[in-house]
């Protein structure tokens, strides 16, 4: 039977916890002038032996001596009250508070443990990591030294338990420093599969308590068409708790060298991110030919988001670049116009205010700088109020824009708009919503062309406005029904519109220069994205949702629609689908039976011969580590008005894991225009275990963009953890 008795040895503030089996036993621990009763710490064992005479305390079986997060087990412990010393031997555990686990075949430790020698040690770190040695000293409470030790992280061969692991690190003397945090190697020797691969007088590495340390993160190598063969190798710095600098330098055979950084702070109201590069490199022309200068080219980019009192925020988010194609060269982005913009914004309860600026930069070869618009100030406003006792509420929208160009056309605008909504739910289930609405625009604009079409036309400023009334009634009826383990739902679905613009027709139009016609914007009383261009007349949108649920989560859901105009013109452009009385059909098929099967078929079908304008398919089949995505897309090429270009693509993405450890990844873009062909490929194979990993990855890109030809590149990268 176990005996428990709680004591504490004065000279080393350690408690016992136990129940003598004898009185007599009972009676030398009273006596005892060394011991007094506390609750500190526990002490427990099988049998507890005390020697009055030599003061020595002996436990044996099943030893376990807990003193606050410390616990120390054993089959026997001897403590000598008087050398202050313990020795315990047999299958021992030490816990510490950190978490690590210490194995050793003898400890005797001084100083309420926490100095020492052990014999036989092995370490268990937090993140599985080990550390074994064949002797060691506690040098104090928080320095360990350990003698020919071997540190890894892999984990031992389950076939072989005495085989060497995929790495480790041999050491004459290995210091384990709590206090830092940090693990150092004296004389070390990297070896994989048990053979030397390199050498180092001194290594050192935070032990696996530290979340963040700095030191050189996994380099990648690589060899490129348009750079050569490189190396980047990153350097990770802990500035302090709250921000951090990572700094990479690329070294390139053809480009010679690129410094990249990345700086990140965090705020008690928020956090910011810095990243940036340079290089110094030759000058060249559209068509790659070097002109005999060289040039500095670089990006900078950041992003911040920070809150204030009371439901206010501010942010910025900028991007910017010295070259159209410098960020296509080093992979940096694959943009084509690159957004800054810094704002100030409040939401309180169903309220919105924000005030924003934009800056744009255009990376097409067509772009002019010139005529790329500045937004210094935009204003948005949006107030909605608390339903009644009917449901119905109120809304407000202040939008007020200020927009100019070094060449070109300035529009100034302010629109104000007031709002009701009535929603209702008949007994029967049916739901209707009223709308009306009534909007004032007012615009103000300098270099504005007689003829948008005609950049040599005449030019002037003026004043333009416009009220625009709108009104609209939808209405909808789900039926449901279930059968079996399915849910079945139809749902038809008719929304009458009428609204019409009041006053000047010669009004700007700044923000909905692009129009796409699908299934997201069939339901509305303005389907274009902006303000500057408004839908008028009497319309009916109408559809049908289809739906079938599965009791696990599976579904399929089908919407088909259309829109039927009062006019045949519907002042929509050629190519819209909405440029006739019966505009096109419009599509969303979604199949879902489970987790690992997605289908997702959107359409826009001609009402005239049934050919598809718009075709999109997105498959996605498998698992997290076992997958495919298959997109397509096919838009026809009579929609240039409506400012969508043509395109006709697939895009393939997969990953397989075809080992324990070993994946292997892909991609595959290519224009099915008659006249085009490929676009980019891309094929890796990935390795990575608890302990080490790498990945190589070819990529090929077949387009040209002014100096930025075709290439191929072949990329290496390894990690060592937890080192990177």
């Amino acid at each position: 039977m176990r005996r428990f008795a709680h004591f504490l040895l004065t000279t080393t503030c350690l408690g016992f916890a136990g129940i003598a089996s004898s009185s007599a036993m009972a009676q030398s621990y009273a006596n005892s002038q060394d011991i007094s009763f506390e609750k500190d710490s526990l002490f427990s064992a099988d049998e507890i032996q005390y020697d009055q005479q030599s003061d020595i305390v002996t436990a044996k079986g099943n030893v376990e001596i807990v003193q606050g997060e410390r616990v120390l087990k054993a089959d026997q412990v001897v403590y000598n009250v008087r050398a202050d010393r313990i020795t315990a031997s047999g299958n021992i555990v030490l816990v510490e508070p950190s978490g690590e686990v210490l194995f050793a075949d003898q400890i005797e430790l001084q100083n309420e443990l926490k100095t020492g020698a052990v014999n036989g040690i092995r370490i268990l770190f937090t993140d599985n990591s080990r550390l074994a040695a064949g002797s060691a000293q506690k040098l104090d409470e928080n320095r360990t030294r350990l003698n020919q030790a071997v540190y890894t992280t892999c984990n031992l061969c389950k076939e072989d338990r005495n085989a060497d692991p995929l790495w480790q690190l041999k050491s004459e003397k290995v210091e384990h420093d709590k206090a830092e945090k940090t693990i150092t190697y004296r004389n070390a020797v990297l070896e994989f599969f048990g053979v030397p691969v390199l050498y180092t007088p001194y290594f050192s590495h935070p032990d696996p308590t530290v979340k963040r340390e700095s030191g050189f993160l996994a380099p990648t190598a690589f060899d490129s068409s348009f750079l050569g063969y490189g190396v980047s190798l990153p350097y990770y710095y802990v500035i302090d708790e709250d921000k951090d600098l990572t700094f990479t330098p690329t070294i390139t055979t053809k480009e010679g060298v690129q410094i990249a950084t990345e700086y990140r702070q965090a705020f008690e109201t928020g956090d910011m991110v810095l990243d940036a590069s340079l290089t110094y490199v030759d000058e060249r022309t559209s068509n790659n030919d070097k002109t005999g200068d060289q040039e500095f080219q670089g990006h900078i980019r950041g992003v911040g988001q920070f809150d204030l009192e009371k439901g206010w925020s501010w942010g910025y988010d900028f991007f910017a670049t010295s070259n159209d194609t410098y960020l296509d060269k080093y992979d940096i982005s694959s943009e084509d116009t690159l957004t800054s913009t810094a704002y100030l914004q409040a939401i309180r309860g169903r309220n919105f205010g924000k005030l924003s600026a934009y800056a744009f930069q255009g990376l097409e070869a067509e772009d002019d700088s010139g005529e790329t618009p500045l937004v210094p100030a935009w204003l948005e406003y949006s107030y909605v109020s608390e339903p009644n006792k009917y449901g119905s509420r109120f809304n407000f929208d202040l939008d007020g824009l200020v927009l100019f160009r070094s060449e070109g056309q300035d529009t100034n605008r302010i629109s104000a708009s007031a709002g009701w909504h009535l929603p209702y739910t008949s007994p029967s289930g049916q739901l209707i919503n009223l709308d009306a609405k009534l909007r004032g625009d007012l615009y103000y604009t300098r270099d504005q062309l007689a003829d948008p079409f005609d950049p040599n036309s005449d030019t002037s400023d003026e004043f333009t406005g416009r009220v625009i009334p709108s009104l609209s009634l939808k209405w909808s009826y789900p039926f449901v029904r279930q059968a079996g383990k399915v849910r079945q739902t139809i749902e038809p679905i008719v929304e009458a519109v009428w609204s019409e613009a009041f006053g000047s027709d010669d009004t700007p139009n700044e923000d909905s220069l692009s129009f796409e016609f699908d299934d997201t914007n069939l339901f509305g009383t303005n389907r274009h994205v902006g303000l500057d261009e408004v839908e008028e007349g009497i319309r009916v949108n109408y559809g049908m949702n289809f739906g079938f649920y599965g009791e696990n989560g599976g579904y399929t859901s089908l919407m088909i629609g259309q829109s039927v105009f009062e006019s045949n013109n519907t002042g929509f452009s050629e190519g819209s689908g909405l440029e006739q009385q019966l505009s096109d059909y419009v599509t969303r098929l979604e199949i879902q039976p489970s987790e690992f099967f997605k289908l997702t078929h959107r359409t826009r079908i001609d009402q005239d011969d049934f050919s598809f304008s718009r075709n999109e398919v997105d498959l996605f089949l498998g698992t997290d580590e076992n997958w495919l995505n298959v997109s397509y897309l096919n838009l026809a090429d009579d929609q240039v008005l409506t400012g969508i270009q043509s395109q006709h693509q697939i895009d393939l993405k997969g990953r397989v894991k075809f080992a324990e450890y070993w994946s292997t990844y892909g991609g595959y873009i290519r224009d099915l225009e008659d006249d085009g062909g490929s676009i980019e490929a891309r094929l890796g194979i990935e390795y990575l275990d608890e302990c080490f990993g790498f990945a190589l990855e070819a990529k090929k890109t077949f387009t040209r963009d002014r100096d930025v030809e075709p290439s191929t590149s072949i990329g290496f990268k390894i990690r060592l953890l937890p080192f990177n």
